[in-house]
């Protein structure tokens, strides 16, 4: 029999350890999802310095020359020293819908473009205040397409990423390799390129279609 002390502590474990950290993502990787989708709540800070160059504002797809990046064009309204909360998206060139053709082109002929084609089209034909409004809308659609609906809260102060667990706001980085394997599946031009793991969650929906979500699930993440 348990020791009420244990099942104390058990309990406060699991509850310890149900929410995650996460930076704002522009059509969040795989590794970003199966963390948001393994969790039972996801925390965003909007209130850090914007730092450039990251998933905050660009994607990878697979397309047949290899990985491609997109990046949605921002505005820092008070320079370098700009919050994300305050990161707006600049229209000056039509940026959505080089994105929406970059897509076109490499998934039209997978599993599942055709599925869910109006639904992510849509995303890019909506005009957004912030670059914070449109990635929490990318991700309630992409996760409500996947299978699932994540519980997201938002900060109330800026967190030291010194001090916290289950923090990946700055782990998760282009530059920086997942740390956990990704089983392949079938891309639509792994023949050419080879499996490329860990691209936007748009890469697994239009190839996996309603299995996303058990991919999602079956991944071994790491503890912190």
């Amino acid at each position: 029999m348990k020791r009420c002390g244990d099942s104390f502590y058990h309990i406060f474990f699991l509850i310890h350890i149900s929410m995650i950290k996460l930076s704002t993502a522009y059509f969040p990787s795989i590794y970003w999802m199966a963390l948001a989708y393994q969790n039972e709540e996801i925390q965003i800070d909007l209130l850090e310095t914007y730092p450039k160059q990251t998933y905050r504002n660009r994607c990878h797809i697979a397309t047949a020359n290899g990985m491609m990046t997109l990046s949605a064009a921002v505005k820092k309204p008070s320079g370098n020293r700009s919050k994300t909360s305050e990161i707006v998206l600049d229209y000056t060139q039509n940026w959505p819908l080089i994105h929406w053709r970059s897509i076109q082109a490499a998934y039209q002929s997978s599993a599942f473009f055709l599925y869910y084609q109006d639904e992510i089209e849509a995303l890019f034909a909506t005009t957004y205040t912030s670059l914070s409004e449109m990635n929490e809308t990318i991700l309630l659609s992409l996760s409500q397409l996947i299978g699932f609906s994540p519980k997201i809260v938002y900060a109330e102060e800026f967190i030291s990423p010194n001090v916290q667990e289950q923090d990946y706001r700055f782990a998760i980085h282009p530059k920086t390799e997942a740390p956990i394997q990704f089983p392949s599946y079938h891309q639509v031009f792994e023949d050419k390129t080879a499996f490329l793991p860990n691209m936007s969650a748009l890469d697994l929906l239009f190839n996996m279609g309603p299995e996303s979500i058990s991919y999602l699930d079956d991944l071994v993440l790491p503890t912190q």
